[in-house]
């Protein structure tokens, strides 16, 4: 389970592990309770990340797609490795995530 923090319209959620497929299930329950609720803005730290699989890959788009399908919203990806930015750029998902 992940640590949620709901504070002035922002939700920072820290997964605490690798967003890999056999943690994609139980992570996009507390993703879509999220944005569920009405949440418009959404900050993923992953300073606990070390590996983002394909289905963890997908699993992000999903939760940005609902979000999108959801009246808008926006979801920002903190404390990443510089490993994973990388990914992130070669990918070009750093054009559909705010990625500081």
């Amino acid at each position: 389970m992940s640590f949620i923090e709901r504070k002035d319209g922002l939700v920072t959620i820290k997964p605490g592990i690798d967003i890999i497929s056999s943690q994609c299930e139980s992570l996009k329950q507390e993703f879509l309770e999220i944005i569920n609720s009405g949440e418009k803005k959404i900050v993923i730290d992953l300073s606990e990340t070390e590996m983002i699989d394909s289905s963890g890959i997908g699993l992000l788009i999903s939760i940005r797609n609902s979000l999108s399908n959801n009246g808008g919203g926006e979801i920002e990806l903190i404390n990443m490795s510089d490993d994973l930015c990388h990914l992130f750029k070669v990918m070009r998902l750093d054009n559909h995530f705010t990625i500081s």
